[in-house]
Formats: structure tokens, C-alpha cells, sequence
């Protein structure tokens, strides 16, 4: 695990997945990843991590979890099956099964493939998250 300089909890140390976004949330995720630095430090240097590690495809080629699919996975290994749609922060915060891009979830699922995991921190504990499925 990675710490800052003050020591608390930068990155998690378990190896990462190979990733494939499209060219499209590429380029638009990496702008929401720099507007966001001041507000959200955090999700913008994940976000931009993940960026500089993924394979970038052309708009029409099948990608990893993509912006606006369905997605199905797990956190950690509650048993507990979850849905919901990865959307910019344009959408109603409120509306049922919206994963926000800049939040911690969504920002682990961008181009994540079938049955892959990988972690995040949050509020300071290492949580795992896995993709069951998605595309739909």
C-alpha cells in the first residue's frame, strides 16, 4: 500500500487489472479527471492513474466497462450483487442505479473487464471491488 508523506492510505498495493476504455470516455474522463484536482484530489489522481495504465480503443470497438452501460458487481465479498449505469456528473444525483464517474466506484470501474478486481480506499479502509458483468 502507498502512503503520503503524512501517512495515510495513497493507493492500495494489489496488482491491477489490464483495463480498455474507448476513445471517447478517454478523452472525456481524463477532462472531468483534471477539473476535478481541487475538489476532489483523491478521485482525480485515481482517475488519472488509471488513465495513463489503460489501453484505449476507437469508439466503436468493444471496451471494458464503458460511461452510460450497465454494469454488474461486487464490493468486497458481501455477497451482495449490485447494478447500476456509470454516468458523468451531468446526471441527477438522486436517480436510481447512477454510479458517478467521480465517485470511488466509478471511478474503479471505467474499463474494467469480466471477473477482474481491484481496490480502492475509502473513508481510509481498502475495499475490493469485482465486475461481474457489463455491457447491457
Amino acid at each position: 500500500m502507498q502512503k503520503s508523506k503524512t501517512g495515510e492510505v495513497v493507493f492500495p498495493s494489489q496488482d491491477l487489472p489490464d483495463i480498455l476504455i474507448n476513445a471517447d470516455d478517454y478523452n472525456r474522463v481524463s477532462l472531468l479527471a483534471e477539473r476535478c484536482f481541487d475538489s476532489l484530489p483523491y478521485v482525480s489522481a485515481y482517475l488519472e492513474r488509471e488513465l495513463k495504465r489503460a489501453e484505449v480503443c476507437d469508439p466503436w470497438d468493444p471496451a471494458g466497462v464503458s460511461m452510460g452501460h450497465r454494469v454488474m458487481f461486487r464490493v468486497d465479498d458481501d455477497g451482495i450483487t449490485r447494478i447500476g449505469r456509470l454516468r458523468y456528473p451531468n446526471r441527477p444525483w438522486g436517480e436510481r442505479g447512477n454510479i458517478p464517474i467521480l465517485g470511488p466506484v466509478g471511478a474503479a470501474l471505467i474499463g474494467m473487464k469480466r471477473n477482474a478486481s481491484i481496490e480502492w480506499v475509502d473513508e481510509g479502509r481498502v475495499r475490493t471491488l469485482t465486475v461481474l458483468d457489463y455491457g447491457w
